[in-house]
């Protein structure tokens, strides 16, 4: 069966989420759904929610006009507060990696960790260090948790729930690089890609080689800075500025379109040199291999001239992305030259969307920086679920035991009616025969019937009632079993608590009960981990007094 996966990127100054129908195996991805409202100004600055009431009110909006099928999302992160690494560390398991980069991740990234959500991905195993250690090598990723609980604060504030909060710069290798595995053999040339996203504040580099990430630059300027400054400098509104940018042209004959040239190759510049900066950086490192090319994408890259500028600067081919190579096209609803024309505006929510495929690589394991606490209060709430499943569950038991119980007592009851009325009628029968010492025997004998078949008869109703007035509320039974024999009634429970607390207060509770005594704990194991362990117990006791019913006094009219 398809799976639908909605990724929902949160720029600038829009909001937009594309609806991808994923095959059997996350592959055969199929667009179902585009759309994108624009956002306040102010609610996002920096690629950073600011107002997150303001985002979720165009979230609403966008699923009301996108017809989105789904509501679980998979959010993206690409601001100057997310930090990407690689560290060459000695071999470990995933648990003890995790364990230690709680100490040692202070070193590699520059967040203070009480601060940061941190997430990881071994790349790979490589040779060994000079001490002849095995070595491997391991994708970090670490973003300030103020930052991405507003984001995530946003998503659920318009109804949305938030899988993974992925970073958009894996989203665009995912959606338009060139993910085919690199040579094998050393002797064989090697080279990456870059990949570069220009949105509205952010502008997102990152070199991978064959979909693996390499290195990963997020730069905090972008195309609306250009569009601003004409708005400035031409004293238009910013929709004509905006207009003016797609426009501008230094040999046009329109005195705007000129002018408005001029202030593109102006504010462009420091946008080139900031990308070839950053590719410079990438090829000054020691293992870094040749960039065969560069894809643009991204709204800012509409931009006149600005990919002849790329070209002109980094001596390297640039090309436009296309993802909707990557996808077939379902129907949107969309036509298709619009669709074309949103092209660059894609990239980022399809690469999002595409998460529900392989990880970088390609191990299976997803990147994700949504905050644990948000999983662990989603785990709980499962938890609750399966909880109120099984309190329902004991509830129907013990409304079968009560009504088992209450049949056998009907029983009992109407075995000690007949016996009531064979000794009536005994009665009768002594007044009127002579022979009373005979009809006294026989009375006798109904009466020892009686006797037998209500002696040690025990109140089972009253004692179950008893024990759901006082049981602890983070305790629930699984079974309960009693019996008597010998004049000695003994039960057994087996229950279940959150944790060894939950037993003491059944201890404590049931202990105090009038019907039972030496009640005890010959058992008891703690099953799981963190917040899903559970304490199973049992527990047994023996039944005083108290616990037995009154029937035989009420029918043969004597005392116990």
């Amino acid at each position: 069966m398809a799976q639908r996966v909605v990724g929902l990127d949160i720029g600038t100054h829009a909001v937009r989420a594309a609806e991808l129908s994923l095959g059997r195996g996350g592959n055969d991805a199929t667009l179902t759904r585009f759309a994108q409202v624009a956002l306040p100004v102010g609610a996002v600055v920096d690629g950073e929610v600011v107002d997150p009431g303001l985002v979720a009110t165009s979230l609403r909006r966008l699923w009301t006009e996108g017809g989105f099928k789904s509501r679980r999302v998979v959010l993206g992160v690409g601001n100057q507060r997310v930090v990407v690494r690689q560290a060459d560390l000695p071999q470990m398991s995933e648990d003890e990696l995790r364990s230690a980069l709680q100490f040692e991740a202070q070193e590699l990234i520059p967040i203070p960790m009480d601060e940061a959500i941190l997430d990881f991905d071994i790349l790979e195993q490589i040779a060994s260090n000079d001490a002849g250690d095995p070595m491997m090598r391991v994708l970090l990723v670490a973003a300030h948790r103020d930052m991405v609980a507003n984001l995530v604060t946003a998503a659920t504030e318009a109804g949305l729930t938030p899988d993974v909060v992925d970073v958009v710069p894996f989203a665009l290798i995912r959606a338009v690089g060139d993910v085919t595995p690199p040579p094998l053999l050393d002797d064989e040339p090697r080279t990456s890609e870059a990949i570069v996203g220009i949105g509205g504040g952010v502008t997102n580099v990152v070199v991978h080689e064959g979909g693996v990430p390499r290195f990963v630059r997020i730069l905090a300027t972008g195309g609306a800075g250009v569009t601003q400054a004409i708005a400035d400098e031409l004293d238009v509104d910013p929709e004509m500025a905006e207009d003016l940018k797609r426009r501008a042209d230094l040999a046009s004959s329109d005195a705007l379109e000129a002018r408005a040239g001029r202030v593109v190759a102006d504010r462009t510049t420091p946008l080139v040199e900031e990308i070839r900066g950053s590719l410079d950086f990438y090829l000054a490192q020691n293992d870094a291999t040749p960039i065969s090319r560069v894809l643009v994408t991204g709204g800012g890259s509409r931009t006149p001239q600005l990919l002849a500028r790329l070209t002109e600067q980094l001596r390297l081919p640039v090309e436009r992305a296309h993802p909707l190579e990557r996808v077939a096209v379902g129907r949107t609803g969309i036509p298709e030259t619009d669709l074309v024309d949103a092209e660059p505006l894609l990239a980022t929510p399809i690469g999002l969307a595409l998460a529900g495929r392989r990880s970088e690589s390609g191990t299976g394991r997803r990147l994700s920086v949504l905050p644990r606490e948000v999983e662990i209060v989603r785990e709980q709430r499962r938890q609750s679920l399966v909880v109120a499943g099984g309190v329902g569950a004991f509830a129907a038991l013990l409304l079968a035991i009560w009504v088992a119980q209450n049949g056998k007592v009907n029983d009992e009851r109407h075995k000690a009616d007949q016996a009531e009325a064979e000794v009536a009628q005994l009665r009768r029968q002594t007044a009127s025969l002579q022979d009373a010492t005979q009809l006294q025997t026989q009375l006798d004998q109904r009466r020892q019937t009686v006797t037998a078949a209500l002696t040690g008869d025990i109140a089972w109703t009253r004692l179950i009632q008893q024990i759901a007035t006082v049981i602890p509320n983070d305790v629930w039974l699984t079974s309960f079993t009693g019996s008597t024999a010998n004049g000695q009634g003994t039960v057994n429970f087996a229950a279940m608590g959150f944790d060894h607390t939950s037993a003491a207060r059944w201890l404590l509770r049931v202990g105090e009960l009038p019907s039972i005594t030496n009640l005890w704990l010959p058992s008891s194991a703690k099953q799981g981990e963190g917040a899903s362990a559970l304490v199973t117990f049992s527990s047994t006791a023996t039944l005083t007094p108290a616990a037995a019913s009154d029937r035989l006094q009420r029918y043969t009219g004597e005392s116990g």
